[in-house]
């Protein structure tokens, strides 16, 4: 992604580069101004809005607020007594209160409540945040329910396809040569796809190739497309099998991100080069 500097000839610039600058897509940036008045943008004459670099600075502190755990409704309290970010954690009772909701109407297969609750989280928060806080929680919890074997797999089949409609509705993506390769094994697509529209929030180009079934398969493909990243994304895999796989991994001198808790445990056992990146699940390569 080619980053547009803010030069001092620049002193008003449009949405698109608040969003290259700051990280956090249009359609947030959009809701934080309308339903929260975070920002008050210039309006030119034809009603586009137009920026300025106090903006980005009050961007960046809405931002610290939100990982924090401050609901973004707060936030505006926070931002007009001049209260600056420290290094306490906030407690914001808001994401245990989401979970639940989102759990409740995914048990109930009320498809259209926890849709709702997505789009809207996802139009307030950045995407890392409300997976981190939201997401992702709520579906350790679904996955340790064994009665909600047939709305977890609805949820999970729903949820792929809503990710895929919303990433295709943000505007100004370019897309050069892909940045990122991420491979999906086994049971992993929807991990895969959640890890992919994080990357597409900040504008940042990827491929997903899903049902690779053997190490030699990603070797193969990455040494063909030559992205900057490779990341593979395998949920099932088990530890004997992780450390076949790693074990090829390592005589290839491939470098690579590997998320599944099989290999995050194989690698435990193994002496692995520094080329080859190891994480237990999704919430452990955000943190």
């Amino acid at each position: 992604m080619t980053i547009t500097p803010v030069t001092p000839e620049l002193d008003y610039f449009p949405i698109r580069i608040l969003s290259e600058l700051t990280g956090v897509n249009s359609v947030t940036l959009r809701a934080w101004e309308r339903r929260y008045g975070l920002l008050k943008p210039f309006r030119t004459e034809k009603g586009h809005r137009l920026y300025c670099r106090e903006d980005i600075g009050r961007v960046n502190k809405i931002l610290y607020w939100v990982n924090q755990g401050v609901s973004v409704g707060k936030v505006k309290v926070l931002l007009d007594s001049n209260q600056e970010p420290s290094k306490m954690v906030i407690n914001d009772a808001q994401w245990p209160d989401w979970q639940a909701m989102f759990i409740h109407a995914v048990t109930t297969l009320d498809q259209a409540k926890w849709e709702q609750l997505f789009q809207d989280a996802s139009k307030q928060y950045p995407i890392q945040v409300l997976l981190q806080k939201g997401l992702l929680p709520a579906l350790v919890t679904l996955g340790n329910q064994p009665d909600a074997v047939v709305s977890r797999l609805c949820l999970q089949s729903s949820l792929t396809e809503l990710i895929l409609s919303i990433k295709s509705s943000y505007r100004h993506t370019r897309f050069a040569q892909d940045q990122s390769l991420i491979f999906s094994a086994d049971h992993s697509s929807l991990m895969a796809r959640l890890l992919a529209w994080t990357l597409s929030e900040a504008e940042h180009s990827f491929k997903v190739l899903e049902g690779v079934r053997t190490a030699q398969d990603v070797i193969q493909v990455a040494q063909h497309f030559a992205p900057q990243q490779v990341i593979l994304v395998a949920e099932s895999i088990t530890q004997g099998e992780a450390e076949r796989w790693l074990n090829v991994f390592e005589q290839s001198g491939l470098p690579l991100m590997v998320i599944g808790s099989g290999f995050w445990l194989a690698g435990k056992s193994m002496t692995l080069g520094k080329h080859i990146e190891l994480y237990s699940d999704l919430m452990d390569y955000f943190s």
